[in-house]
């Protein structure tokens, strides 16, 4: 059943299913993306997770508190074989953060807590990776080093650039997560979407005439024919 609930919070799950729509295509194949491909994931996910004030997930979750979101990430583990004995500045995870069925279903704070690898031989969290490329290497905007660990991040970027996107990379994988985790929500905004009754009505297909989820339906049937 369509849910009554306002104006606002209808372009809000707009705007959330096309994010993580987004999110979905630019995550695939992260060893196959420029570095400035990777580098558009940051903003996604600040959008949906980290945003100050409200991010974009919270907003859309209001309404939906039944539908489970399940974070499955797998923390950094040190590279069997590898030599803990070395000084390193940054080290990251990649695909193998990606969880599965059977990894522990973590929340969202969970998530932007958990290890994704080390800084000068501290913990690095996902929010922390999330943060640096939206806000120093310019996913969001290009600016100084601000916050815990982000000048260390940042001494290794005009190494990497233009010789490998191997730690940029992780930004694909960090998407991957967000995608399982939030398809579920998505699947019950476009099932039951929020309506403005006295705008959209539904009609003899089942959707509702003047709605957003209606053309996006469409979109997606002309995308499949071609």
């Amino acid at each position: 059943m369509a849910r009554d609930i306002g104006p606002q919070m209808m372009l809000a799950e707009w705007l959330f299913v096309e994010t993580v729509a987004d999110l979905r295509d630019r995550s695939d194949a992260p060893a196959s993306r420029s570095r400035y491909e990777l580098l558009g994931i940051a903003p996604l996910l600040r959008k949906l997770l980290t945003d100050r004030g409200e991010p974009l997930l919270a907003t859309v979750k209001w309404a939906r508190q039944e539908v489970k979101t399940e974070f499955r990430i797998r923390p950094w583990q040190a590279p069997v074989g590898a030599d803990d004995s070395l000084e390193y500045l940054v080290r990251l995870s990649g695909r193998e953060l990606v969880g599965d069925a059977e990894t522990e279903a973590l929340t969202a704070d969970q998530f932007l807590a958990a290890r994704v690898g080390l800084l000068e031989g501290r913990d690095l969290s996902a929010k922390q990776v999330i943060r640096y490329y939206a806000h120093v290497e310019g996913g969001v905007h290009f600016g100084d080093p601000k916050e815990d660990g982000q000048e260390a991040m940042s001494k290794m970027s005009p190494v990497l650039l233009g010789n490998t996107t191997g730690q940029i990379e992780i930004l694909g994988y960090l998407g991957q997560i967000v995608v399982d985790a939030l398809t579920p929500l998505c699947d019950s905004i476009l099932t039951s979407p929020t309506i403005v009754p006295a705008m959209h009505s539904l009609n003899s297909s089942g959707f509702h005439d003047h709605h957003w989820t209606t053309e996006y339906f469409a979109s997606l049937r002309g995308k499949a024919r071609a």
